[in-house]
């Protein structure tokens, strides 16, 4: 990733560069996703949707109090209905199919405040870390609006439907141990600091792994939260399991296993 963004920090890291960390970086905005940095996130993921040497993505704010507020409630007044409209499509939907779709694990690192669009951006993601201060809410409803991006059909899928009518309904704010213990939250951490020593460990951990069989683990799972019959999922599975099983890593991962030792995957 040599190109500077105005909005965002790119930064590869771990087992050969196979980690992505992307910062949006607008911390005296509280890291609201304004045009500016919607359409630079849209550049990054379109970038590295195909790119297998990136095998992680790790998505954060700057700074220690908030992770992303939402989006920039100054541009909604230059926005009329066909407009706003557009804008959802052409970015906002944009990011969520790109997040959704790309067969690479993708984590949401939460720092704070996790509001509106910034609940929606965590959403899309496979795993959502956060520490203990955060906060998270849908809380379009006080402006007049419903989540655009995804989450009146995100949230529910990610805790008990009531407690997503509530959330969206009330436009209610809840704190990281509540989100942690309805499930929309998978880990929390004491500060910042230890929660990225964390997701790095967790980040060499799935480089570790082999990038075909993640790929297919990903597909599988998003095709089993939008399609509704068995049969079909079952042929989904099935289909990329043969897929795999004439692969290199595959191989490698059973002799390994039988000769005790560590794997060594090559993505093949």
């Amino acid at each position: 990733m040599a190109k500077a963004y105005e909005k965002l920090v790119c930064e590869r890291r771990g087992a050969d560069s196979g980690g992505l960390w992307i910062t949006l970086n607008n911390e005296k905005m509280r890291n609201s996703l304004d045009d500016t940095m919607q359409t630079e996130l849209l550049d990054v993921l379109k970038t590295i949707a195909f790119d297998h040497t990136i095998r992680c993505v790790v998505i954060t704010g700057a700074g220690e109090k908030t992770f992303c507020s939402g989006g920039d409630i100054n541009g909604f007044l230059k926005m009329d209905y066909l407009s706003g409209y557009d804008n959802i499509i052409q970015k906002g939907n944009a990011i969520q199919q790109l997040l959704w779709s790309m067969e690479k694990p993708v984590i949401a690192a939460v720092n704070g405040h996790c509001l509106a669009g910034g609940l929606e951006l965590a959403l899309m993601c496979d795993f959502v870390y956060a520490t203990e201060n955060s906060t998270f809410g849908l809380v379009e409803i006080n402006l007049g609006l419903l989540p655009g991006w995804g989450g009146t059909v995100g949230l529910p899928r990610a805790v008990p439907v009531r407690r997503a009518r509530e959330m969206i309904y009330r436009g209610e704010i809840i704190r990281a141990e509540e989100a942690h213990k309805w499930g929309l939250v998978n880990r929390l951490f004491p500060s910042r600091e230890e929660m990225m020593r964390q997701i790095e460990k967790v980040v060499d951990e799935i480089l570790s792994k082999p990038a075909m069989a993640l790929r297919a683990a990903k597909a599988i799972v998003n095709a089993s939260l939008s399609c509704a019959s068995p049969d079909a999922l079952r042929a989904i599975e099935r289909g990329n399991i043969m897929w795999l099983w004439s692969s290199e890593d595959l191989r490698e991962g059973v002799t390994a296993f039988v000769e005790k030792r560590k794997p060594r995957f090559m993505g093949r």
